[in-house]
């Protein structure tokens, strides 16, 4: 019987070591792991929800997606220690860009958060948005104007709201903040659900047009997040001339919208770009 108890212990304690020492490797690996720049578009169902993760290990969360699913995907990207989102990107007010964000500010402490101006006050989900975005006492910009900023060695250049363009179409889908990242060779343009009217004004804006120029150096972009779920109120011809994506990322689910536009995703095979689709591809990563 004393030697059984005695094998027992003895079992139990080779458990314990084992799953210590288990643990143990998966912080090492976790807490001096090789940090990389790394874009996560999420497969988060009919929205707009994406992870940048930068080099020094700051994150920015670029919408949330229109539900609490949100969580779901924060969870297999991010370690489970790690409760901090450094940069929250609400594009703009429209629930399947912001619908998870409440969420998003109740699980994690949330450092800096960028918003438009729009106030949609005496709708429920946003007047509670306001009262939960208070409560966290956040660093927070509402985004009036173009601006550029810098985080480890990524370059952030907000491109919209801009009051130089006219104030006539700038409300709604169209009051999205815009904006571009460069980090290295690499360029992202995060169109929100920005249309044509944002797109003709910004390439007037920011481009110049030599008769020999084939596309626009301060716009250009390797990768294009397709505005507003492919819409065919979005990526205008000349858009997607002057961004001449090499890839073009759709962020899109079941729908009765008739999201992606046949005629969006043949003008994006006219210019050669692949074609991502979370709908079809899951989480699409650029790594």
């Amino acid at each position: 019987m004393g030697e059984s108890n005695n094998s027992r212990s003895k079992i139990a304690l080779s458990i314990f070591i084992f799953l210590a020492l288990s643990l143990a490797a998966i912080f090492y690996l976790k807490y001096f792991e090789k940090i990389n720049y790394r874009i996560v578009f999420f497969d988060i169902g009919q929205g707009d929800a994406a992870l940048i993760r930068f080099k020094n290990n700051e994150k920015m969360l670029v919408d949330c997606g229109p539900d609490r699913s949100i969580m779901n995907k924060l969870g297999r990207f991010l370690p489970f220690y790690d409760r901090t989102i450094d940069y929250l990107v609400v594009t703009h007010f429209h629930l399947d860009h912001y619908g998870g964000c409440i969420e998003v500010l109740e699980r994690y402490r949330v450092k800096n958060i960028f918003i438009n101006s729009d106030n949609n006050s005496g709708d429920p989900y946003f007047d509670k948005w306001v009262v939960r975005l208070n409560e966290e006492r956040a660093n927070i910009r509402i985004v009036t104007n173009s601006f550029d900023f810098e985080i480890a060695g990524a370059f952030i250049q907000v491109l919209s709201p801009n009051p130089n363009l006219p104030s006539s179409i700038i409300s709604g889908n169209n009051h999205s903040i815009v904006f571009r990242l460069i980090y290295g060779t690499t360029t992202v343009f995060f169109s929100a659900d920005m249309e044509e009217p944002v797109e003709k004004e910004l390439i007037d804006f920011w481009c110049e047009k030599p008769e020999d120029e084939q596309f626009c150096h301060n716009l250009q972009s390797e990768y294009l997040k397709i505005g507003h779920h492919g819409s065919d109120t979005s990526s205008g011809k000349d858009f997607l001339a002057a961004i001449s994506p090499k890839k073009a990322i759709i962020s899109v689910g079941k729908n009765h919208f008739g999201h992606p536009s046949l005629r969006v995703l043949r003008r994006l095979e006219r210019i050669g770009a692949q074609i991502f689709r979370t709908d079809q591809k899951g989480d699409i990563i650029i790594p």
